[in-house]
C-alpha cells in the first residue's frame, strides 16, 4: 500500500531549474558532501585511470578466478590486482568515483539495491562499510548468472558482504534488519514499472541519503516529465520503462518523502538516440543520457 503524502505543486523554481539545465546553465541544487563537486552541466566520461583493482583474498589466484568465471554471462566488470580482469558488458570500475560514493565508508551501513553481480556492494565494503546486497530480478532470472557471479567475487575478495533476495517493492525496515545510512540505487529506477512506489520503498529504508543513478530523458522539456519506453523500445530490453528528466527525478523523490535532492553528475550523453542509431547534432545540448542524484532523507 502506498503511503499517504501531501499534494505537491511544482512551482516556478523547479521549472526554472529544469530550463537552466536544458539550456546548459548550472542547476540550483545544494552542494554534495564528502565527494567532488561536479559541474552538473558537463558530461563526464569514465576512464580506465579511475579503476582501482580489488585485492585477492589469501590463497586465491587470478588464474583460478578466470577459470571459474569463464563461460558465464557478466554485466559488471571486475579488475583485480595483477591486471586480472573479468570483462562484463558494463565498464563498472570506471564509474565508481562518479556515482557519489565517499572515499571512506567506515562505520556506515550501506544497502545496495539491485546489486546484480555486486560490484558496488563490494566497492562499498572495500571502503569500510557494513554492506547488505539485495536483488531479485537478476538473481532469479533463469538467463542470468548474476547470483553465482556475486558469490564468486565474494569468495575471491574475501569482503564480508551480506546478501538477501528481495524485490525493491518489498523493502521495509522490518524485512532487511532496519534502515541503512546510505542506500545505493544504481541503474534500477528506469526499470521500475512504478517509479514512485520504488522510491517510497527506498526512502523507507534510508537513514541518511540514497544515491540514485538512472537513465534521464526529455531534458529539453521545461517541466517534470518522463519518457515511456513501451515493449523493447530502449536498447531492445523490455525491462526498461521510463526515462525521467531532472525535475521528474526530484519531484518523484520529494513525493516519496525525501527532504531534498542533489544532482551530482551526468554521463553517457545522447544515450537514447545513440542506442537507437539515430544521428545527432553533437553541438546541441543532450536531451538524454544518464545522471546521478543524492536524495536526503
Amino acid at each position: 500500500m502506498r503511503i499517504a503524502r501531501p499534494t505537491r505543486v511544482f512551482g516556478a523554481d523547479l521549472v526554472n531549474r529544469t530550463k537552466r539545465a536544458a539550456s546548459g546553465a548550472r542547476q540550483g541544487f545544494s552542494t554534495p558532501v564528502e565527494t567532488p563537486v561536479w559541474d552538473v552541466t558537463q558530461w563526464v566520461t569514465p576512464t580506465d585511470e579511475t579503476v582501482i583493482p580489488f585485492a585477492f583474498t589469501p590463497g586465491r589466484t587470478g588464474g583460478e578466478l578466470l577459470a571459474r568465471a569463464e563461460g558465464r554471462t557478466w554485466f559488471h566488470t571486475f579488475t583485480f590486482e595483477g591486471g586480472v580482469t573479468i570483462a562484463g558488458y558494463d565498464p563498472t570500475g570506471r564509474k565508481a568515483n562518479l556515482f557519489g560514493l565517499p572515499p571512506s565508508l567506515a562505520g556506515k551501513r550501506v544497502l545496495d539495491v539491485g546489486t546484480y553481480d555486486g560490484f558496488f556492494a563490494f566497492e562499498a565494503a572495500r571502503r569500510g562499510a557494513d554492506v547488505l546486497a539485495t536483488d531479485k530480478f537478476s538473481w532469479d532470472w533463469h538467463e542470468s548468472d548474476a547470483r553465482e557471479n556475486f558469490e564468486l567475487i565474494r569468495e575471491f575478495t574475501g569482503l564480508p558482504v551480506r546478501d538477501q533476495t528481495i524485490a525493491v517493492e518489498d523493502l521495509t525496515p522490518e524485512s532487511i534488519d532496519g534502515t541503512y545510512d546510505i542506500v545505493l540505487f544504481y541503474g534500477v529506477l528506469y526499470h521500475a514499472p512504478d517509479p514512485l512506489g520504488y522510491l517510497e520503498a527506498i526512502r523507507s529504508v534510508t537513514g541518511e541519503y540514497a544515491l540514485i543513478e538512472t537513465v534521464v530523458d526529455l531534458l529539453d522539456i521545461d517541466r517534470p516529465a518522463a519518457a515511456c519506453y513501451p515493449g523493447a523500445f530502449l536498447n531492445g530490453d523490455s525491462s526498461n520503462n521510463f526515462g525521467p528528466n531532472y525535475a521528474a527525478v526530484e519531484g518523484w523523490c520529494l513525493d516519496a518523502g525525501f527532504s531534498r535532492v542533489e544532482h551530482i553528475a551526468n554521463w553517457s550523453p545522447h544515450l537514447v538516440f545513440d542506442l537507437a542509431g539515430v544521428p545527432m547534432d553533437m553541438t546541441k545540448p543532450p536531451t538524454s543520457g544518464r545522471a546521478v542524484f543524492r536524495a536526503w532523507r
